[in-house]
């Protein structure tokens, strides 16, 4: 053993080395879960706004086909046709609109999914939850509740 080298001494910068390391991964594992939080939130947004928009116009589309309807005279065939139409167009958008619903559920599951992750591995290195510097937000579509399944398991809107 050299002069002023303990019998501890390696094990002692091997523990610092260690926990060096374990700041590292825990500032790279926070970085990603910002990152992630970050899309996450603004594809939600995205997909609620085109779901917004999607129902706004479908609301809009059917004042002025009722008022197009009101203020022709049509005969009963032609009128029973246009109806027709417009149901099955009304049927595509509202499919389209069930997309998005379902969508939007898959990326909030996988959202808080990965939250719960993230919690977990903090706490498996031993580091709490209030030292992260940051409070993460679950997400949730108004109106529904999101299954307990992998992300790509979200039950359907009933």
């Amino acid at each position: 053993m050299s002069p002023g080298e303990g019998p501890h001494r390696p094990s002692q910068r091997l523990s610092l080395q260690v926990q060096q390391e374990r700041d590292e991964l825990y500032r790279k594992f926070t970085a990603a879960i910002q990152e992630v939080q970050q899309k996450t939130g603004f594809k939600n947004l995205v997909l609620e706004r085109k779901l917004q928009a999607l129902s706004a116009a479908v609301e809009k589309k059917e004042v002025q086909f009722n008022e197009v309807l009101a203020a022709s005279n049509l005969d009963p065939a032609a009128l029973t046709l246009v109806s027709h139409k417009l149901e099955d167009v009304l049927e595509s958008k509202n499919s389209t609109i069930k997309d998005l619903q379902y969508e939007l559920a898959r990326v909030c599951k996988a959202h808080n999914d990965l939250l719960r992750t993230y919690e977990a591995k903090l706490l498996a290195f031993g580091i709490p939850l209030d030292n992260v510097g940051f409070k993460p937000l679950e997400t949730a579509v108004i109106g529904q509740t999101l299954g307990q399944g992998p992300a790509g398991l979200v039950g359907t809107p009933t």
